[in-house]
């Protein structure tokens, strides 16, 4: 009976039991996360050659002029969604009063990390050995070499054209090895979900039940709202069927808490929904390294938060402070490791918050990673359809309405 559902029932099924057993269970199901670490293994493990070969490729092809305005529109649709994304945090936020009232008790220890100031930030991002940035999956430069890479096909017109057969065919290879590292996700799935809700339990939540519902009622209203409204404007097409199209990347978005480890799955329903794979190759990339609208979200939701807490009153400018740094924060820390927790302390730095506050939430992070990686996800698979739309393409036929295909 199994074989006969498809892969999202299967992962669904795995998801919903996942929960079930660790609340069953608690701690002693712990064990079994490394079930749930294979899956992120084996998506990392596809991420750096896919994005090199689907990337290098789709810059080839596209070349010119066309490449600089898909990419000002990449930028564009990033940037100004995750303008929305923070906005929406900080009025949910202070709705809510998130913080407000709470016993700090005692803080946990937080390092305090300094962030790189703007030219490392810059030379980080190109790489002083490709096969080493490739070998320790700094997906920044992994990037910059793709693209730069890809250009250089391009100029070379004819002469490239055994490399740019050989990237094309390994690309095919990669996508076929996706759908076998999909085959074991429902048992991935299960692992990771049992161990969070065993983990942490329900009783986790209840101190800081404003928070989560800001951050996960944040979330929804920026998918159903912000790129509903888009998706609309842009493309035509029926938001709702898009996001039924893509919600195999979501549901793993969710569990896996990664954008980069979910970029396979992100490919392929890209791929699916009508997506040209020299614009998917192109944009997903990109997004799953700086675009960052869910964890805007969070970060303004948690500064308010840890203001509140600690009985600090902001004022209506040190808030917008607050959401452009996020904004700049989001752009300068791609490339760092440990860029959400450097995000964060930037932007508590910004107005003079306490770090030591992180530790307040340090508890329920992976909660809250959960909603701002799935976010992210829909954010990236909305900007390439607005791109391909943009350039163009049209998508798959189910995502439009009778009316808009007779158009």
């Amino acid at each position: 009976m199994l074989r006969k559902l498809g892969l999202l029932e299967r992962i669904l099924i795995g998801f919903v039991l996942g929960i079930v057993a660790g609340a069953v269970f608690g701690e002693a199901i712990g064990g079994i996360k490394f079930l749930g670490d294979i899956l992120l293994r084996l998506l990392q493990m596809l991420v750096i050659p896919l994005v090199f070969t689907t990337l290098s490729v789709g810059v080839a092809k596209i070349g010119g002029m066309k490449m600089g305005r898909i990419f000002g529109k990449t930028l564009f649709f990033y940037y100004i969604t995750g303008i929305f994304a923070l906005t929406i945090g900080l009025i949910l936020a202070n709705i809510f009063g998130v913080g407000v009232g709470m016993e700090l008790g005692e803080l946990g220890q937080v390092e305090v990390v300094t962030p790189p100031p703007f030219t490392e930030t810059v030379l980080n991002i190109i790489p002083t050995n490709i096969v080493n940035a490739m070998a320790n999956a700094t997906m920044l430069q992994v990037v910059f070499f793709a693209i730069v890479f890809g250009i250089s096909m391009g100029w070379a017109a004819e002469a490239s054209a055994a490399v740019k057969a050989t990237l094309e065919s390994a690309a095919e290879v990669m996508f076929k090895m996706v759908y076998m590292v999909l085959a074991y996700a429902p048992i991935g799935v299960f692992a990771l979900m049992a161990w969070t809700v065993g983990n942490f339990g329900l009783g986790v939540l209840a101190p800081f039940a404003s928070l989560i519902l800001v951050v996960y009622l944040g979330c929804i209203i920026h998918v159903f709202v912000v790129h509903t409204i888009f998706l609309w404007l842009f493309c035509k097409i029926n938001p709702l069927r898009f996001i039924a199209k893509i919600k195999e990347a979501i549901l793993f978005a969710f569990t896996t808490t990664s954008s980069a480890g979910t970029l396979p799955v992100s490919f392929k329903v890209a791929n699916e929904a009508g997506i040209s794979k020299s614009v998917s190759g192109f944009v997903l990339p990109i997004g799953a390294t700086i675009n960052m609208d869910g964890t805007a979200l969070y970060q303004t939701a948690a500064a308010i938060f840890i203001a509140n807490a600690f009985g600090i009153e902001l004022t209506i400018g040190q808030m917008i402070l607050i959401a452009v740094t996020a904004v700049l924060a989001s752009i300068g820390t791609a490339g760092v490791p440990g860029a959400g927790l450097i995000m964060l302390m930037t932007v508590l730095g910004s107005v003079g918050l306490p770090v030591e506050g992180i530790a307040l939430i340090a508890g329920i992070d992976r909660i809250l990673d959960m909603a701002r990686t799935a976010v992210n996800v829909v954010d990236d698979l909305t900007a390439t359809a607005m791109v391909a739309c943009t350039e163009g393409e049209r998508l798959s036929p189910d995502l439009y309405s009778v009316k808009a295909l007779a158009e």
